[in-house]
């Protein structure tokens, strides 16, 4: 990789990681979750819709409605609502390390819907120490919580949204531009994401920090980032693209350690050390060689 694209991949990870800490300041400040969800991916559809108009044509938006509403949903809506709602009980930086798991269900997947990138035994060793890690850190840092249990299925759960949007992507959205893709799921993601947040009342007024806060995660953190993704995919390809996933949670944890005051337990360290490994173990494919296939866009 050249200079710029390592720079580019970092700035990636630092964006999608600072998304959970950013999440939490429009929590604490009193902002509903579902109103988090969906100011997010309606700012970030705009972004993209944007970007979209002038690379590809709007016309490009509305190629395959069924699965990108499909994707949209598995991929984005619902994900996006669950990490706000878990975020509520949930460290910031605990949850960039359980959404982290998204490989492990990708790979998992793949055995039943996409043969071509079938495990081979270092990819299926790879998967169960991810999941070791998941078991540690409920263990470890969860555990005799009942609001942070049911949190952490949450994340957890927004992995295997992640995971089915991605294998749901692969299978029924090849030849669409990426950008027409993104954009038409954020729309249809915003539509999901407007029934919880009409339910949930009134907006109330934010304080000047949150307005910032969910202004970046719409505009930079679902909107810009997905540009860089995007690009990153286009020049240096998806496997090495996939190293965001890898770097997104330790970037997670360092904002919330830094500017959240959260706590760094060793049940998170070696959680985010198996959680990581096994997660790069289990790109390891049949054969011995990474699918070169469209990756799932993980951040928060």
């Amino acid at each position: 990789m050249t200079r710029r694209q390592t720079v580019l991949l970092l700035a990636l990870a630092a964006i999608w990681g600072g998304s959970y800490a950013l999440i939490k300041v429009a929590l604490d400040d009193g902002m509903p979750w579902a109103w988090v969800a969906f100011l997010r991916i309606a700012l970030g559809a705009v972004v993209i819709t944007l970007l979209a108009a002038r690379a590809v044509g709007l016309r490009a938006l509305a190629a395959r409605p069924r699965w990108t509403f499909l994707v949209g949903a598995a991929q984005i809506g619902i994900p996006f609502l669950l990490i706000p709602w878990a975020e509520r009980h949930v460290p910031s930086g605990l949850a960039g390390v359980l959404v982290a798991t998204a490989p492990l269900f990708t790979a998992l997947l793949g055995l039943r819907y996409a043969p071509d990138t079938a495990l081979g035994p270092r990819g299926l060793v790879g998967v169960a120490v991810g999941f070791v890690g998941v078991v540690l850190l409920f263990a470890a840092d969860l555990a005799g919580h009942g609001e942070l249990v049911v949190g952490g299925l949450a994340l957890v759960l927004a992995a295997l949204g992640y995971g089915i949007g991605s294998t749901l992507s692969r299978r029924t959205l090849m030849g669409v531009p990426p950008l027409a893709v993104s954009g038409a799921s954020l729309w249809w993601a915003t539509l999901i994401a407007a029934v919880p947040a009409a339910a949930s009342g009134g907006l109330p007024t934010p304080s000047t920090g949150t307005v910032l806060a969910v202004a970046f995660l719409g505009a930079v953190g679902t909107g810009i980032a997905y540009l860089i993704f995007f690009t990153l995919v286009t020049e240096i390809g998806p496997s090495r693209t996939m190293f965001v996933t890898y770097l997104a949670p330790v970037f997670a944890l360092g904002y919330g350690l830094a500017f959240l005051d959260e706590a760094l337990t060793v049940g998170a360290i070696v959680g985010i050390v198996l959680v990581v490994g096994g997660s790069l173990l289990g790109r390891e494919r049949g054969g011995g060689r990474a699918a070169a296939t469209a990756p799932e866009a993980p951040g928060a």
